[in-house]
């Protein structure tokens, strides 16, 4: 390949290496690490209201305090990736979630492991930001919504495997488990994005700093490409923007808006249904360990249909698939009271909807690579993800007032699902900045 051809190019047009691959599963692993996070402080919820005496207001405000931290951290350290790298935020996150996973288990009392919950987010809330942008930026053209997409899909693995793996566990040990076992975890992965996970192409391009051309060298022949023996000129290099300002100026504030509302809207519909469900099967006079297991197969729903979003994301346009996966997801969660008459009616409609509902989680990781240019994406993905998390906290939040209301469970579920169906309307405006 001609020498003037840019490195960045060069990942972007030639065969993706195995040395690309393994960038591509570290960050399924680590997006595994968020959906463990958010299932390991459900299972530790009852033993820590016993152990402390815990009511339920105060349960509900310690449950979803690791939001805080993420809409925290995915804003500030989503612009961090983009300024000061993708590998030293992603290694500052993971050493974060270790240290507020170790702080949560050890914690003498409530105070204490909420301030943990919240320092934990913030790790998350980066490491969301800064694997996708990594794995984005590793891919070539013609794999990268397929990477994305499984990256995201990451999330539904990590609920998945934490409920297989943490109930057996839990009834041996106590709850302080569930945070013992998420640092070990996270801890694991610091070596291996330090010896796996080289710092971007694309972020050493645009930065150039010292020694650039060698890094960049070192890189490209480690991953098994073509080696450039020059970096191109700033004439010759494509100038993007950078910093989040940028993302409300000219074209691409419609498409950041535009993601703005589609992702609130939809995380708003999908922890309704998540955090709601046990609830709502239990008080059909099903008992908690039937509610847990119609939670595991819309998890199971949910692996499902995270690879299935990122094997057709290889052929069709994510845009196409978002609307489609938006709207199955609303249909499902509108018509599942009308499914409630047995078990096994509950679990074909949860697979159904947790199928259509966690494919669109993963194919926002998609859209946010097609949409926003390399140099804003950390910054573009840490946004939407921040400010995304105020749906997560409201979509549990506005059905409990409605039903203290008294307002029944269809007419609630119909109200809910509103969020998915128009984020899918929303999302067919929009305009993708890069190619597939």
């Amino acid at each position: 390949m001609n020498a003037e051809v840019g490195a960045l190019e060069r990942i972007q047009q030639e065969p993706m290496k195995i040395g690309q691959w393994y960038v591509v599963a570290i960050c399924i692993g680590i997006l595994a690490l968020d959906g463990y996070d958010v299932l390991a402080i459900a299972f530790a919820a009852p033993g820590m209201t016993a152990e402390w005496g815990l009511s339920k207001a105060v349960l509900g405000i310690i449950l979803p305090l690791e939001l805080v931290g993420m809409a925290l951290g995915s804003i500030v350290m989503g612009a961090l990736a983009d300024t000061r790298g993708r590998r030293p935020t992603m290694l500052l996150g993971l050493i974060i979630l270790t240290i507020g996973m170790a702080i949560a288990g050890l914690a003498p009392n409530v105070w204490v492991l909420g301030a943990s919950r919240v320092f934990t987010g913030i790790g998350i809330g980066g490491l969301l930001a800064a694997a996708t942008a990594t794995s984005s930026d590793y891919c070539n053209n013609k794999n990268r919504s397929l990477a994305v997409t499984l990256v995201a899909g990451g999330f539904a693995f990590g609920v998945y495997l934490g409920a297989t793996f943490l109930a057996p566990l839990l009834k041996q040990y106590d709850w302080r488990v569930t945070f013992y076992l998420g640092a070990v975890i996270s801890f694991l992965f610091i070596p291996l994005v330090y010896l796996l996970v080289p710092e971007t192409v694309s972020f050493l391009e645009r930065k150039r700093p010292a020694g650039a051309l060698e890094l960049i060298q070192k890189i490209m022949r480690r991953l098994g490409h073509s080696v450039p023996e020059t970096l191109k000129s700033q004439e010759q290099q494509k100038i993007e923007p950078v910093g989040a300002k940028n993302l409300f100026k000219g074209g691409l504030a419609v498409t950041t808006g535009i993601l703005l509302f589609a992702y609130f809207g939809n995380i708003g519909t999908y922890y309704y249904f998540v955090k709601w469900l046990p609830t709502i099967v239990s008080d059909l006079g099903h008992s908690a360990s039937e509610a847990t297991k119609v939670l595991g197969v819309i998890s199971l729903g949910g692996v499902v249909g995270s690879i299935g979003m990122g094997i057709i994301a290889r052929f069709l346009p994510i845009r196409v698939l978002m609307v489609t996966c938006l709207i199955f997801a609303a249909i499902g969660v509108g018509l599942f009271p009308y499914f409630t008459d047995t078990l096994a009616s509950m679990k074909q409609i949860g697979f159904f909807t947790g199928t259509f509902i966690f494919a669109a989680i993963s194919g926002f990781f998609g859209l946010f690579s097609s949409s926003f240019p390399s140099s804003l994406l950390g910054s573009g993905s840490g946004l939407v993800l921040g400010i995304g998390r105020g749906g997560a906290v409201l979509g549990p939040m506005i059905p409990g007032f409605l039903f203290a209301a008294g307002i029944p469970l269809t007419n609630v579920a119909l109200m809910m699902a509103a969020g998915s169906f128009l984020a899918g309307i929303t999302v067919m405006f929009l305009h993708q900045q890069k190619d597939k």
